[in-house]
């Protein structure tokens, strides 16, 4: 089947290419579908449709494709709709901190306070929150301000799938018809990669919205589709609002942008010569200046902000780790789900608390067969060749430095940014290539002669099935509840402006889910600590052998701190160093293994000896006062007492308390 002005060797001819733009005849057999878009969801229109009817046509199958993404995305969370403000993945690990940046925008926009600086965390120092998915606050505040942070994390986690998936079938409806770009749109808004970010509570890589819009506006640049200049305007608002998503994203879509549209200007010689590289060169020249000034005017402060900003960080992001190292494995494309050892640890510590997830790089063995063997039969088409090469590319970069060889991420560890990107975030662009790819074989298969409905069907089970069956354990996704312990909802509201608390666990790297508690009771005080980038020794300063200490101490599968003069002298300094007010440990019976660290009578004999005073029980927690000094217990707290009275676990925690403190 040829379409308008398409020649048997899909070349579209001079009448219909000011239509499809001066690159239709570089896609070779797979022409940019314009005014001659099918009419529903299969089927395809003869003749060009007046104007109105062109527009039903067009809009018609995305709101249809767009239905179908809302509902399967209800069922994925279906289990959030029942208390919506209440439960969601997981209020602890990497979600106590999604939870934390999901609040502080819509507590710093109400409060007239700068949005891309907070001291709420990693007090005093503070956090720069420039890199840290400010947008989706901003973007979301109002569900926040109504429902609360969880329930802004749920709306997050919902919209994600489909509206990624909506507009990678916008870019698709391009070049195939609506069936096809519907099942691009599910495999890559609904990927392995899109839904185990979103289960692990990072949006930043699960909200996949704009990378398949700014190729879009690139594909309309390179073809000459509309002025140069606006296209570049709306490019570069694409840029900002990706920058305030992902900056990694945008760095690795860049990264991978820019060569590609290299390769495709100069292809242009194969259709009109120099001449037409040149004019398509001086094009998207003009586009990415256009892009350049709107991006660079809308991101000056926060570029700022990023890179020299209060409490911007200074050097690689994980120092104490490897860089380049996160990267996939060959096998993991088409098998595996995340290691039984992580997911036992993310039980325990925080982190996705359903059965194992998918690896996030899995494409599934059924898309690569499709793929290569679209490539062999329709082995003109560039647009087809030139997504499975991209793919490829991306795929072999996530990989990352690798152990047992060179690997390709090496040419981009050292750079600056890049050597902070996690290589396994590629996926995202393996996954956009092989839905691409898809489609388009799909089309194709479904163009032939007689309308093959049933292989072009059966295609489409090919890719769908490994990926399902992938993903069947966890639909829909499990879900916790997100209640703080009570102390943080009651207790916290009292406080006076300014305060700041430790609260027990300490959020040093290991139980972290004290940031939720802050987060969904209010953002009440400050707190030393966090997640992210700045939750690493390394970066603790002076306080780092106190902050290694308390880490310690928090932590149930570790060693317990040793408990000697010069160690209590330690925890001390980091708590006046940190200008902690209020230590809070809560004692309630039902909180999770994530929201508890060693046993109550342990923590509590702890910051007895620490502070030298004894707690209050208070809320369903204990809870001390007053602003801790280095000679506050010095003399009255003999170690060697503190180590007997903390070995009687058994005990009840005030006795434990009474004892540490006891003279003679």
């Amino acid at each position: 089947m040829r379409w308008p002005g398409e020649r048997a060797d899909g070349v579209v001819d001079g009448a219909h290419r000011a239509h499809y733009g001066p690159g239709a005849s570089f896609l070779q057999g797979v022409p940019r579908r314009g005014y001659t878009a099918p009419i529903g969801l299969v089927g395809t229109s003869a003749r060009p449709p007046g104007r109105h009817r062109a527009l039903l046509v067009s809009v018609h199958p995305l709101a249809w494709a767009g239905a179908w993404y809302a509902a399967l995305s209800l069922v994925l969370w279906w289990h959030v709709w029942a208390h919506p403000a209440t439960v969601t993945t997981c209020a602890c690990g990497d979600g106590a901190l999604t939870l934390w940046v999901l609040a502080w925008p819509a507590h710093a926009l109400a409060h007239g306070e700068n949005p891309f600086f907070s001291s709420m965390l990693f007090h005093p120092h503070g956090i720069d929150m420039a890199p840290n998915s400010l947008g989706l606050g901003v973007l979301f505040a109002p569900v926040t301000w109504l429902a609360g942070p969880v329930a802004t994390m749920n709306v997050v986690d919902a919209l994600g799938p489909p509206l990624s998936a909506l507009a990678m079938a916008w870019l698709l409806r391009r070049w195939v018809r609506p069936v096809p770009a519907a099942l691009g749109g599910l495999l890559y808004g609904f990927s392995p990669f899109v839904l185990t970010e979103l289960a692990l509570a990072h949006p930043n890589f699960g909200f996949a919205v704009v990378p398949p819009l700014v190729v879009g506006v690139l594909d309309d640049l390179v073809t000459g589709r509309g002025r140069a200049s606006w296209r570049g305007v709306l490019l570069g608002l694409l840029v900002v609002a990706e920058f305030f998503v992902s900056v990694e994203v945008l760095a690795l879509v860049a990264l991978l942008a820019v060569p590609v549209l290299v390769v495709v200007v100069v292809a242009g010689r194969a259709e009109g010569g120099w001449p037409a590289v040149a004019d398509r060169a001086v094009r998207v020249s003009r586009g990415l200046l256009a892009a350049a000034l709107v991006a660079g005017a809308l991101l000056a402060y926060p570029l700022w902000a990023f890179f020299a900003g209060p409490a911007h960080l200074v050097g690689r992001a994980w120092p104490d780790s490897p860089a380049g190292t996160v990267g996939a494995t060959v096998s993991s494309f088409v098998s595996g789900r995340l290691a039984p050892p992580l997911v036992a640890v993310m039980h325990v510590f925080g982190g996705y608390q359903g059965p194992a997830l998918p690896d996030p790089t899995f494409v599934g063995a059924g898309v690569v067969a499709i793929v290569v063997v679209g490539l062999v039969m329709w082995r003109r088409s560039g647009l087809l060749w030139l997504f499975a090469a991209v793919g490829v590319v991306a795929a072999a970069l996530s990989l990352g430095v690798g152990s047992d060889g060179w690997y390709p991420w090496r040419l981009f560890v050292h750079l600056p940014v890049l050597v902070n990107v996690v290589p396994v975030n590629l996926a995202s662009v393996t996954d956009l290539c092989a839905a691409a790819c898809v489609a388009l074989v799909v089309d194709r298969v479904l163009g032939r002669p007689a309308r093959s409905y049933l292989p072009a069907a059966a295609v489409a089970v090919v890719a769908l099935v490994p990926l399902l069956v992938n993903l069947w354990p966890n639909l829909p996704v499990t879900v916790r509840p997100t209640t703080p312990p009570r102390w943080f909802t009651t207790g916290a509201v009292h406080l006076p402006p300014g305060q700041v608390v430790l609260p027990y666990p300490a959020s040093f790297g290991g139980i972290q889910s004290s940031m939720a508690w802050l987060a969904v009771g209010g953002m009440h005080f400050s707190m030393p600590g966090g997640g992210g980038p700045g939750v690493v020794p390394s970066r603790a300063g002076a306080e780092r052998p106190g902050y290694e200490l308390l880490a310690r101490a928090s932590d149930p599968l570790d060693a317990p701190p040793p408990i000697t003069s010069a160690t209590l002298a330690a925890m001390r300094r980091a708590l006046a160093g940190w200008g902690v007010g209020t230590v809070v440990v809560p004692s309630q019976a039902d909180l999770p293994s994530y929201d508890r660290g060693r046993p109550v009578p342990y923590a509590v004999g702890l910051f007895t000896a620490l502070t030298g005073r004894l707690p209050v029980e208070q809320d369903s927690a204990w809870v001390w006062r007053g602003h801790p000094t280095v000679a506050a217990a010095t003399g009255r707290v003999d170690p060697a007492r503190v180590i007997r009275c903390l070995d009687d676990q058994a005990a009840l925690p005030l006795a434990v308390a009474r004892c540490v403190l006891e003279t003679g």
